[in-house]
C-alpha cells in the first residue's frame, strides 16, 4: 500500500461528512502541509468549541454554483435558472453566517454587502424557476396583456376560417409550422394564403389564410418586445453577477473549506479524535487505525508508542497487529500533517514529518514486470533519495522474497543509515537474525505485539507454526517442528562454528608449512632423491585425513557440517540437513 493509498483512503472517509460538494471536494485536494494544518486545526477546535455551547454542525440547504462557473465560461451570459441558483447560493451563505458566533470561523464568509443586494434583486425581479416576474414591470404586463388580446383574436378568426373549410382540412385546428400558426389542407384543395409546408406522405399542405396574417404580423411583434423586455432584465442581473463573479468564486471556495472544517470536527466527534500536537518526537497515547476503527468501533485495540530512540522494531506472530501498528501510526502522521484531528487521546508527531512506506501490500511490482525484491530495492533507493532529518519510514515485512539472513543484514543497515541521519524508522519483521541484530544494538527499540498491544523492550516469536495448526494436517505441522530443531536460530551460530573450523584449518595450514619445512631440510641434507620418496614423504607429515563415508564433516562452502554419503573420482556427496549435494575434497574440514 502506498502513501497515495492511505491519503485517499482517510480523505474518502472524513470527505463523506461534508454537507455540500464543494467542501467534499475540498477535503479531498488536502495535501500534507503543517503551517496549513496548525491553522486549520485551530479552527477544528473552534468549531468543537462552539458545539459544546450550543452551536449546530449541520447547514443549511446550499446549493453548488459550480455549474454556475461552468455555464458562464461556456456561454459568456446566464439564464434566469442560473441567476436565481446564484440568488439561493448568497442566501444560503447569509443564513449560514448568522448562525456562527465566532469571529475566527465567521471570517471564512464575509459577504458583501454588493452580493445581498444581488440576491435581493434577482429575487424580486424573477420566479423561483428563473423567469421574470410580471407584476414586478408594468410595461412587460401591458405588452403581455396586449399579446393575449391579439392572440385570442387570432384563435377566434381561425375558428371562424375552420368552420367554413372543415370538410378542406386534415386537422380542426391550427398548427405551428414555421413559427407561425397555420391550416392543415388537404392538398387537392386550395385555400388563399401563404404556405408554409408540405408534407408528401399525408398530402397535406400548411396555408396561413391571407385573413390572419395582419393579426399574426401583430403577434408576433408584440411577442418579440416581450422577449426583447425580458432579455434586457436578466442582462442587466447577469452583467451584475459577472463583475461579482470574482467575490462569488471566493467565497464558493472559502465556504468549501468551512464545510471541510466542520467536516473534521464532525469526524473528530464520531472518532473521539484528538487535535494533534507539533513536536520533536513521536508519540501516541491510545490511538486506533482509523479505518479499523470504522468497522470494529470501541473494539479497536489502541496504540501506546513513544520511541526513545530512532529506530523501533517490531515483533510478534501473524496476524497480530504488526501491520495495524505501522498503519496507526502511518495514519496519525498523515492526518495531523493535513490538519485532521486524530482517533486518539494524545498525539504528538515532528513537525513537518513526512511519511514513508515500504513492504506493504502493492502490486507495483507485479504491474512493472519487476521481481518483489527488486520492486522493494527500486523504492528503498527512491525513499533513500527523499528523505530528511524528521522524517518517518516504515517497513512492513521487507525484503520477506529473498534469504533471510541477507534481508536482515539489510534491513539493519538500512535502519542503522536512516537513524544516524535523524530519520524514524518503525520496521516489522519475523526474522530471527533481525532480532537478534536489534535487541543487541543500541540503534533499536525493539518490541513486540501481545494482545494487539505493543509492549516495548520485548522480543516476540513469530508463531508461524502455531497458527498453521488451525489449517494444516498435523502430520504436516509435526514435521516442521521437527525440522524447526535441526536449524541454526540465528547466524550467530553459525558464524562460530565457521570461526572454529577457520582457526582449525590456519593450525593445520602451519602444520603443513613446517612439514615442508622438514622434507626441504631433510633434501638439502641428502641431494637428489626420488620423486617417490618425495612423495611419501610428504604423505607421512600432511594433515589432510582420509575423507571417510558416514563420517560428519564441515562443508567450508556451505558453512553447514554435512555426513558424507559417497566418495568417488574426488568429489564427495554430501547430506547437509536434508538435501544432498555434491562438493569437492578440499571443501571439507
Amino acid at each position: 500500500m502506498a502513501h497515495r493509498d492511505l491519503r485517499e483512503d482517510i480523505l474518502r472517509l472524513v470527505g463523506g461528512y461534508c454537507s455540500t460538494a464543494v467542501g467534499e471536494r475540498t477535503v479531498l485536494e488536502l495535501k500534507p502541509d503543517y503551517q496549513r494544518a496548525k491553522s486549520e486545526l485551530a479552527d477544528v477546535a473552534t468549531v468543537l468549541s462552539e458545539y459544546e455551547k450550543g452551536m449546530s454542525l449541520t447547514f443549511p440547504q446550499i446549493p453548488d454554483v459550480e455549474e454556475v462557473f461552468s455555464f458562464l465560461q461556456k456561454y459568456g451570459t446566464l439564464n434566469g435558472e442560473k441567476l436565481v441558483l446564484v440568488a439561493k447560493f448568497i442566501d444560503g451563505i447569509v443564513k449560514l453566517r448568522e448562525r456562527i458566533v465566532s469571529n475566527r470561523l465567521a471570517r471564512y464568509l464575509n459577504v458583501p454587502h454588493n452580493l445581498v443586494r444581488l440576491a435581493r434583486d434577482i429575487k424580486a425581479n424573477l420566479t423561483p424557476s428563473g423567469n421574470v416576474r410580471v407584476d414586478r414591470h408594468s410595461t412587460l404586463s401591458q405588452l403581455i396583456e396586449r399579446r393575449n388580446e391579439i392572440r385570442e383574436r387570432l384563435l377566434s378568426l381561425y375558428g371562424d376560417i375552420i368552420r367554413r373549410h372543415q370538410d378542406k382540412l386534415r386537422e380542426h385546428q391550427p398548427v405551428m409550422k414555421g413559427g407561425r400558426l397555420s391550416l392543415a389542407v388537404i392538398s387537392n384543395y386550395k385555400i388563399d394564403g401563404i404556405v408554409h409546408g408540405f408534407s408528401a406522405t399525408t398530402e397535406t399542405i400548411f396555408v396561413e389564410p391571407y385573413e390572419v396574417v395582419p393579426i399574426q404580423n401583430a403577434l408576433v411583434q408584440v411577442e418579440d418586445q416581450i422577449r426583447d423586455y425580458e432579455s434586457r432584465i436578466l442582462k442587466t442581473l447577469a452583467n451584475r453577477v459577472i463583475r461579482s463573479v470574482e467575490h462569488i468564486r471566493r467565497l464558493y471556495r472559502n465556504l468549501g473549506r468551512l464545510d471541510s472544517i466542520f467536516a473534521r470536527a464532525r469526524f473528530s466527534l464520531d472518532y473521539g479524535g484528538v487535535i494533534p500536537q507539533f513536536g520533536s518526537k513521536v508519540r501516541l497515547k491510545g490511538a486506533r487505525e482509523p479505518i479499523l476503527y470504522r468497522v470494529k468501533g470501541k473494539d479497536t485495540v489502541p496504540l501506546d508508542l513513544e520511541l526513545p530512540t530512532y529506530a523501533l522494531l517490531i515483533t510478534g506472530p501473524n496476524a497480530g497487529g504488526k501491520t495495524v501498528a505501522l498503519r496507526t501510526v502511518a495514519f496519525s502522521v498523515l492526518m495531523a500533517s493535513m490538519g485532521i484531528p486524530v482517533p486518539a487521546e494524545e498525539v504528538e508527531v515532528p513537525e513537518g514529518a513526512r511519511v514513508f512506506l515500504l513492504g506493504f501490500e502493492d502490486e507495483g511490482s507485479v504491474k512493472s514486470g519487476l521481481s518483489s525484491f527488486t520492486s522493494e530495492l527500486q523504492k528503498l533507493r527512491e525513499i533513500l533519495s527523499q528523505v530528511r532529518e524528521g522524517d518517518i519510514v516504515l517497513f512492513d515485512e521487507v525484503f520477506a522474497s529473498t534469504d533471510p539472513d541477507e534481508a536482515s543484514v539489510l534491513a539493519y543497515s538500512t535502519a542503522k543509515y536512516l537513524a544516524e541521519r535523524r530519520i524514524y524508522i518503525l520496521m516489522s519483521t519475523h526474522f530471527s537474525t533481525l532480532k537478534l541484530l536489534a535487541k543487541t544494538s543500541d540503534i533499536f527499540t525493539v518490541s513486540t505485539v501481545e494482545g494487539y498491544r505493543l509492549v516495548m523492550g520485548k522480543v516476540g516469536e513469530s508463531g508461524g507454526l502455531k497458527a498453521a495448526k488451525a489449517f494444516l494436517p498435523p502430520e504436516i505441522v509435526s514435521y516442521a517442528e521437527e525440522l524447526l530443531k535441526e536449524v541454526p536460530s540465528y547466524i550467530v551460530r553459525l558464524r562460530e562454528e565457521y570461526e572454529r573450523k577457520l582457526q582449525k584449518l590456519a593450525r593445520e595450514r602451519q602444520e603443513v608449512r613446517e612439514s615442508l619445512r622438514k622434507i626441504r631440510a631433510a633434501l638439502s641434507e641428502r641431494g637428489k632423491v626420488p620423486v617417490e620418496e618425495i612423495y611419501r614423504e610428504v604423505e607421512k607429515v600432511s594433515p589432510v585425513k582420509e575423507i571417510r563415508e558416514g563420517q560428519e564433516y564441515f562443508v567450508k562452502t556451505l558453512g553447514l557440517k554435512g555426513k558424507v554419503l559417497k566418495v568417488k573420482d574426488g568429489k564427495v556427496i554430501v547430506r547437509v540437513r536434508n538435501f544432498e549435494v555434491e562438493v569437492r575434497r578440499e571443501d571439507l574440514l
